[in-house]
């Protein structure tokens, strides 16, 4: 299970995977790099064993390179053109495994179709993005702590949860402090606004990359946060915790064990 959550906190995961297969989808029905001659069947295979391959490279490039949210330009840049260069061969190799044999492909012409694939993952990526209603790690640099979390002494970067008790704010941190501030809730939530995560219930906003997963007691349910922690999402904001994929975290609902 620590796996499994680990996996989900690759940078670029999963948004780098369904990219990818939108991407092979695509070149599966356009034939592309001269595949038009193969049957269906081992031209999907082709393409999803090229795609793959692709996406597993990057997702270990960026998982080497990026740190924060300044390192994913640069990552990418530099991805582009050392990825890039074995492409020909690796065009080959997939072609060969697939039965279609052919000879090394141009170069230059494999980097230009590649730059054009590459296109397509970038935009799929901020279509998904935006549809689920949240800005890529890239978009935006790390906010700085200020008023609540300032006061509070917590990294943005460290926040998991803020929670609204009377005129106060309880603020969570990944480490396990928690300071209560007398602050307006309301503020909070606009002082948070840059970071990502959102608002599941009338006094408690969570982190995304805080959520471990989801429990369910009968119609209520509760994102389970890093650290144990548990925060209730209300009927008004559960459509936007669905739609973002919070209640099915780890592939399916958890229920809360009985007491």
């Amino acid at each position: 299970m620590k796996r499994a959550r680990g996996i989900a906190k690759l940078p670029g995961f999963p948004m780098l995977w369904i990219a990818s297969a939108a991407a092979a989808a695509l070149m599966t029905v356009t034939g592309g790099f001269g595949t038009t001659a193969l049957p269906l069947g081992q031209r999907a295979l082709f393409w999803m064993l090229l795609m793959g391959w692709s996406a597993l490279k990057w997702q270990l490039w960026f998982w080497a390179t990026v740190r924060t949210r300044q390192d994913w330009f640069r990552a990418a840049a530099i991805g582009g053109v050392i990825l890039s260069l074995p492409l020909p061969l690796e065009v080959l190799i997939a072609g060969r495994a697939v039965g279609a044999g052919g000879e090394m492909p141009d170069a230059f012409g494999t980097w230009g179709r590649a730059m054009a694939i590459g296109a397509v993952i970038l935009i799929t990526i901020l279509m998904v993005t935006r549809a689920l209603g949240y800005r890529p790690r890239w978009a935006a640099p790390a906010p700085q702590a200020s008023g609540l979390l300032q006061r509070a002494r917590i990294d943005p970067a460290r926040l998991i949860a803020i929670e609204a008790e009377d005129h106060y704010c309880r603020v969570h941190s990944r480490d396990g402090v928690s300071a209560l501030i007398h602050y307006r809730f309301g503020d909070a939530l606009e002082e948070v606004a840059a970071l990502e995560g959102a608002q599941v219930h009338r006094g408690a906003w969570v982190a995304a990359d805080a959520i471990e997963g989801a429990a369910r007691d009968g119609r209520r349910w509760e994102l389970l946060l890093d650290g144990g922690r548990r925060v209730a999402v209300s009927a008004t904001y559960l459509p936007q915790a669905r739609a973002r994929g919070w209640l099915n975290v780890r592939g399916r609902a958890c229920r809360r064990p009985a007491p």
